[in-house]
């Protein structure tokens, strides 16, 4: 193989562009839109730049942390404040418990899990550690079935949901387990127990925090990868939509694309959709994002940590989740001061779920409603009366592909469209890989090791 085309320009296309690109391969990188990067990418502020999309990466694994070494960004690597996130109730407003996973805790008995489920719910969710096992290799479940089936509904409605809504805008009943964390199933399978399989990951992760930056934004990440892809002589093209694969020069191809594309460019339909599910459910409707530069001496003491998860049950907040992306990530806080002086926030709302009707505020709303929901939401989110005068910036930015749903259809559906390409993989023509967030799951900790796996796929051949 000399010649290899990359369809996408995220991050996933990128990571195989760039495999592919290191090993002596010409690369042919195809874009539909007009820049790289997907849902990694910067916004700018008052002159301040941060991250429009994807903010930082999982540390459960040393994937992510291995690649950013090879592309020598390892020095800018930073950890969150760990003053970490709290959880928005119905009826309370807590700190997320220290213990857990997804919102699952590994000990359901510690005063922070029994402060949010109360006393009653927290033994019921402690009957794990005892019930048999009655899940097996041979189910497909999602992660709400699951917690709900081990713990309890209580422990899906005030832990697991706001999680799943805020990461994933998924509902944990419609969220595949293998979507939202890979080895969380398998591991309680081998412990018995999910408590102690929830122990067990986090012993196994490495030391630090749980999610990690680069300074700068992971937005940097991007400029990187096109400059080296440059420097090894790859072609970029912009604005450029394939239609059909044959009319591609190439020896193989990957295909970083979305569920729906990859469908069309390798000649496969999707799974019908069980009896009682829409056709589309596990198909992200897209989330908005707004971010807002305000200037309010009272947030100075993070009195909400590093931001807000909110459940789906809390009626009177339109937001899902919001970062206070200065009190999360020094940097920031350093570039605004430097920038405009002492007492500047940043703050990101997001708005969009999975499950939101037509009603809903999210992706399809206009900019002047997101923006009035968001400076209306922010009392209730940080605890304090910051109001329309303190906001002197913002931006909304929407981003409709950014998540792949994860439904358990959905997974299954990848899983066959891999096994089919696997199949249909002969000397003759071609060869075919595909990759991205559809098949991966949710997060950089998953595209980028399965792009890079798809990358060295190609080469093998």
């Amino acid at each position: 193989m000399n010649r290899a085309a990359v369809i996408g320009g995220g991050i996933a296309g990128l990571t195989a562009a760039w495999e592919l690109a290191r090993s002596g391969q010409q690369v042919d990188i195809y874009e539909a839109g007009d820049r790289l990067g997907g849902a990694i990418s910067p916004v700018s502020l008052a002159g301040v730049q941060v991250d429009a999309g994807a903010e930082a990466f999982a540390t459960r694994t040393p994937a992510v942390r291995d690649f950013l070494r090879d592309l020598g960004l390892d020095e800018q690597v930073v950890s969150p404040n760990p003053l970490g996130a709290w959880l928005q109730l119905p009826d309370q407003a807590a700190p997320m418990p220290s213990t857990g996973v997804l919102g699952v805790p590994g000990n359901p008995s510690a005063d922070d899990v029994i402060a949010i489920l109360g006393a009653e719910e927290a033994a019921r969710a402690a009957q794990d550690l005892e019930a048999p096992m009655t899940w097996s290799q041979a189910h497909n479940p999602a992660l709400g079935e699951v917690v709900a089936d081990r713990m309890g509904p209580a422990v899906v409605e005030r832990l697991v949901a706001p999680i799943t809504s805020g990461v994933h805008s998924a509902d944990p009943y419609d969220l595949a387990i293998s979507s939202a964390h890979p080895q969380l199933y398998q591991t309680m399978l081998t412990q018995g127990s999910l408590a102690r399989a929830v122990t067990a990951l986090r012993a196994a992760a490495p030391a630090g925090s749980a999610v990690q930056s680069l300074h700068g934004g992971m937005n940097t990440l991007i400029s990187t990868l096109e400059s080296q892809l440059r420097r090894f002589g790859a072609s970029i093209h912009l604005n450029t939509e394939i239609h059909e694969l044959s009319s591609l020069q190439a020896d193989a191809v990957i295909v970083a694309t979305e569920g729906r594309q990859i469908h069309r460019l390798i000649g496969t339909s999707p799974k019908a959709a069980p009896a009682g599910q829409r056709p589309d459910q596990g198909q992200s409707a897209g989330v908005a994002l707004v971010t807002l530069l305000v200037h309010a001496p009272q947030l100075d003491a993070c009195p909400r940590g590093t931001g807000m998860l909110v459940a789906p049950t809390v009626s009177h907040i339109r937001a899902k989740a919001m970062t206070h992306i200065s009190a999360k990530w020094e940097w920031v806080a350093r570039a605004l001061e430097n920038q405009l002086g002492p007492s500047h926030h940043l703050l990101r709302l997001s708005f969009g779920r999975i499950t939101d009707t037509d009603g809903s505020l999210g992706f399809t709303s206009a900019d002047n409603a997101l923006l009035n929901a968001a400076i209306a939401d922010l009392p209730a989110l940080t605890g304090l009366a910051v109001n329309r005068e303190q906001l002197l910036d913002h931006t909304v930015v929407r981003w409709q592909t950014g998540l792949p749903g994860g439904s358990t259809q959905q997974r299954s559906d990848a899983q066959q469209v891999r096994e089919l390409l696997s199949a249909r993989q002969s000397a003759a023509g071609p060869g075919i890989a595909v990759t991205g967030a559809w098949f991966a799951g949710t997060g950089l900790a998953q595209v980028i090791p399965d792009a890079r796996r798809a990358a060295q796929q190609v080469l093998s051949r």
